[in-house]
């Protein structure tokens, strides 16, 4: 009985390998762009540190003031040819994020 077992479980894998399905032991190698982007940002500005991934067609920023005082950051917004600041004023250890149209120019 044992052998069939065996037999089975190296059958599943094969087969999945050769159809290009995750096996078990391609399920215990994560993928590095599952863990994390190729165009994954991230740094720290003043009193933030902030991060984001380029989207397609809009961009979401992710930030965290790590100041004791409510502090504000400056983001700089690039749609097509037109830029815009937003600026985000957030309270002593508030985490949060802005999603905009468009991608990052600057963080400041």
């Amino acid at each position: 009985m044992r052998r069939i077992a065996q037999f089975a479980t190296v059958a599943t894998v094969a087969l999945g390998s050769a159809l290009g399905v995750a096996g078990v032991a391609d399920a215990a190698t994560p993928s590095p762009t599952l863990v994390r982007p190729m165009s994954y940002h991230s740094g720290s500005s003043g009193c933030f540190n902030w991060s984001w991934a380029d989207g397609i067609t809009s961009t979401t920023v992710y930030y965290h003031n790590t100041c004791n005082y409510t502090a504000t950051l400056d983001i700089w917004w690039k749609t097509g040819s037109v830029q815009s600041l937003h600026a985000v004023t957030a309270k002593a250890g508030a985490k949060g994020s802005i999603k905009e149209n468009g991608s990052i120019s600057s963080i400041s």
